[in-house]
């Protein structure tokens, strides 16, 4: 009788802690596929940022139009990621980005007698390749660090690169 009640009182222990594994195998949210926040960067351009990630690639794109009586500037991104590793917090990704910049202003030059307005444009594409990490610093929040290469100024020229952004996952 006393050893069944042990046999007993073992699988019902061994039971337990199987549930409990697979409950926290379960706990792990789906991968949160939406991602809205704030970047900036010379290959993924500035401004507002949304990222959708539906599986181990994904899309992202930053916005930021700026206009007043002088001038109209607008800067527009877009990069593709795909995921090398997925860790609990962490994230490390290849990137390419994709960015536009548009700049019309028009600026007061002042001469010994009269003040002359000149308008002065630019616009120039950016692109750059590289790889980012993405640190969940709170349960949907992350920051993001990405560094690579890009093209500067419609291929003229060849220079190390810096993004950032910060997300709020949904």
């Amino acid at each position: 009788m006393k050893s069944k009640s042990i046999l007993l009182f073992s699988c019902f222990i061994i039971n337990l802690s199987l549930y409990s594994q697979a409950q926290e195998l379960n706990l792990k949210p789906d991968k949160l596929k939406h991602s809205i926040g704030l970047g900036a960067g010379f290959a993924t351009g500035y401004g507002l940022s949304y990222r959708y990630t539906p599986k181990n690639y994904g899309i992202q794109f930053n916005f930021a139009p700026f206009k007043n009586k002088e001038t109209t500037r607008i800067s527009a991104g877009v990069t593709f990621s795909y995921d090398l590793k997925d860790y609990k917090n962490t994230r490390l990704y290849l990137y390419q980005a994709n960015h536009f910049y548009y700049n019309n202003e028009t600026i007061q030059v002042y001469d010994i007698n009269n003040v002359l307005p000149i308008t002065q444009k630019e616009n120039y594409f950016n692109n750059g390749l590289g790889f980012g990490l993405e640190i969940m610093i709170l349960e949907r929040l992350g920051l993001n660090f990405m560094t690579g290469y890009a093209f500067y100024d419609n291929f003229n020229g060849v220079n190390v690169t810096g993004e950032a952004a910060i997300y709020y996952k949904f």
